[in-house]
């Protein structure tokens, strides 16, 4: 199955490598891995990537080279990569907002994240029953005992973000400073896991109009697009200007 948001995901770390806010050498932490995240970041040519999941041997990560860590409890010092970045893993979590505090205290300059985005054209979607609220098919991939919330086989509940949300939890996380962060969005419908079943079913083999409805979303409401990703630049943060510099001797 394709993974929904991925192209995304390539076009963030591209622009970022292409702006030298990445290097091709920088240490980078992978979480939520898998064999989609090795060869992305193998054909972007990032060579010092460490691929993280809480089951990197499970049918729905295929991690050829992986460490085993919970995203909630991660096993590194604060600082201990340049980069920290996550394609479609997040809403796996029972506790999306601790994993994506992880995420932030692990790295030194950059998380780049790309996730679903809730917006009211998504609540609307899923109200009608367009777009899933729980990632049945994702546990079915996992023969029924894995691929869901924290990788067991129940199926997890699809977190999606706003931007205010993710200005917010940063804030909280770190409210000494103020964190420059990056948003990106764009309308991918097609059959993937953001649809029911039923929906697949019924658009199935009909590229052209799907490209159509995806062509016409984005030029009318690309900003509340379903595919949301976001860049939190730690590497331009600056203190706000009510904290007071420590004294040096």
């Amino acid at each position: 199955m394709a993974e929904a948001g991925g192209g995304t995901y390539a076009a963030i770390l591209t622009d970022l490598l292409d702006r030298g806010v990445i290097t091709p050498t920088d240490p980078i932490l992978v979480q939520f891995a898998g064999e989609f995240d090795e060869k992305t970041t193998a054909e972007l040519g990032l060579v010092n990537c460490t691929f993280s999941n809480l089951a990197p041997d499970s049918p729905s990560s295929r991690l050829a080279e992986g460490h085993h860590a919970d995203a909630h409890r991660m096993p590194y010092a604060d600082g201990s990569f340049e980069h920290v970045i996550g394609h479609a893993g997040l809403h796996h979590c029972s506790r999306p907002h601790e994993a994506l505090h992880e995420m932030y205290r692990i790295a030194r300059s950059t998380v780049v994240a790309v996730e679903n985005q809730d917006s009211p054209l998504m609540r609307t979607a899923c109200a009608l029953g367009l777009a899933g609220v729980y990632e049945h098919a994702a546990v079915a991939d996992g023969g029924g005992t894995t691929g869901g919330v924290d990788g067991t086989g129940v199926p997890n509940f699809v977190y999606r973000w706003t931007r205010h949300e993710v200005r917010k939890t940063v804030a909280t996380f770190d409210p000494g400073q103020v964190v420059p962060i990056e948003f990106h969005a764009r309308w991918l419908i097609g059959s993937d896991r953001a649809l029911t079943a039923s929906v697949r079913a019924a658009i199935g083999g009909r590229e052209r109009v799907i490209g159509l409805v995806n062509r016409g979303l984005n030029a009318v409401a690309r900003r509340q697009g379903n595919i949301f990703g976001f860049t939190i630049r730690k590497d331009l943060a600056t203190p706000h200007p009510w904290i007071v510099p420590e004294a040096t001797s």
